[in-house]
């Protein structure tokens, strides 16, 4: 029996039920947001809060990145960033804006969260260049379909890219553009 990955989304394309989509509030993150936004992360993805709260605060300090906030009554349910990175020579990843990581706490998946997250960071980035690049593990097909929904196509597969290596061995380079009028 295969064993799930916690850090995915439990891939459901087409579920029977799907709860609600939810009205959050998605806003730039500020500092009082990173002891809940570590706590979060760890809860989420494992770690220490100290690791992932030093990790967001220099998100947050950097000026070629964004970090972002959805929060439902005052609670935060996910958060995501972006970022300008550099080309990676070894992996043939090109430099440019990059999503570079979206959380939605298990209890809030499937209402459209990661979505509005992903939107949000699609906009800035278009503000500023006009390709968004992102990777993903091969076993997120969760991701992966919410990806192409939203309009980026793959470019290539490699073993890993930003020096990021996948679960798997596996993970693919995505772009997208901005709509045309």
């Amino acid at each position: 029996m295969a064993r799930m990955d916690l850090r995915f989304a439990g891939y459901l394309p087409h579920p029977a039920e799907r709860d609600a989509p939810v009205t959050a509030v998605v806003a730039e993150a500020t500092g009082d947001d990173v002891p809940m936004l570590a706590l979060l992360q760890t809860r989420t993805r494992g770690g220490s809060a100290g690791e992932w709260a030093d990790r967001i605060h220099r998100a947050l300090c950097s000026e070629r990145s964004l970090v972002i906030t959805a929060k439902v009554s005052g609670e935060a349910v996910g958060y995501a960033n972006a970022a300008f990175l550099p080309e990676h020579v070894e992996d043939g990843a090109p430099s440019g804006y990059y999503l570079t990581g979206v959380t939605v706490a298990p209890d809030w998946r499937r209402r459209g969260i990661a979505r509005l997250l992903t939107r949000r960071r699609m906009d800035w980035i278009w503000e500023r260049d006009s390709a968004v690049w992102c990777f993903i593990s091969a076993k997120n097909r969760a991701s992966l379909d919410l990806h192409r929904e939203l309009g980026f196509d793959q470019v290539t597969v490699g073993a890993s890219f930003q020096g990021i290596e996948f679960a798997g061995g596996e993970g693919w380079l995505l772009r997208a553009h901005p709509p045309q009028p």
